[in-house]
Order: C-alpha cells, then sequence, then structure tokens
C-alpha cells in the first residue's frame, strides 16, 4: 500500500521536475508541443500494434497455450504503453516506450512467467475432467 502512495505521489513531482528542465531547455511552447506530439505518436502506435496483439490471439490456437498467454501479455503491455504515452510527461512517455518495443515485453512477460507456476492449474483441470 505503501508503495503504491509513493508511487502515486512521486510521478506527478518527477514530471513537474522534467516539464520545468525541459522547459527551461527548449522553451515552453516547444515543450507543450513536444507533449502533445509523443501523445499523437503514441496514440498511432498503439492502434497498430493493438491490432497485431488481436490478430495474434485471435488466430492462436487453443492446443498452444504459451502463445495465448503471449498475445495477451503483449496486449495488456501494448495497452499499459498506450496509457502511459498518451499521459501528459516525460517521465511516462519513457516509460511508455520501453513497454512498447517487443524486446523488453518479452524480457518482462518471461520475468512474469518464471514467477507463475503453471503446474498447480494444471492439476487443477486434470481433477476436474
Amino acid at each position: 500500500m505503501l508503495f503504491f502512495f509513493a508511487i502515486f505521489i512521486s510521478v506527478p513531482l518527477i514530471e513537474i521536475f522534467l516539464f520545468i528542465k525541459v522547459g527551461e531547455i527548449i522553451g515552453s511552447l516547444q515543450t507543450i508541443l513536444l507533449v502533445v506530439l509523443t501523445a499523437i505518436i503514441g496514440g498511432i502506435l498503439i492502434k497498430r500494434e493493438g491490432i497485431k496483439a488481436l490478430n495474434s490471439l485471435k488466430y492462436s490456437s487453443i492446443n498452444e497455450p504459451n502463445n495465448i498467454i503471449k498475445a495477451i501479455g503483449d496486449g495488456l503491455f501494448i495497452f499499459v504503453s498506450g496509457v502511459l504515452l498518451l499521459t501528459p510527461g516525460f517521465a511516462t512517455d519513457i516509460l511508455g516506450f520501453i513497454l512498447f518495443f517487443k524486446f523488453f515485453r518479452n524480457f518482462i512477460l518471461k520475468m512474469i512467467l518464471k514467477k507463475v507456476n503453471f503446474s498447480k492449474f494444471s492439476r487443477v483441470n486434470d481433477r476436474n475432467l
């Protein structure tokens, strides 16, 4: 709970700090235009990649759970990336662009899948059959 509170407080403070610093370097109007431009580019990229992820999920075979999990993971990370890119700010844009790239999505998804023990789920399904 404290972790989420710290993030909730620190992210806007970091964004305000970055707005001020970038504004000092390139000017306030250019800073605002840059934030709007990253939101537009992010929206376009996320729409394109989101459609790819949905098609991948649509054409995945039910017999191949790894492909389905990967497609759902890609879709989730693309969604989070889109939310971060549409949120005004430079730190959120950087994190959004990082999550947008397939290499980083695959790396994070592999880390998460290592933590999840799917054998528990398969034993439950075997008993119910």
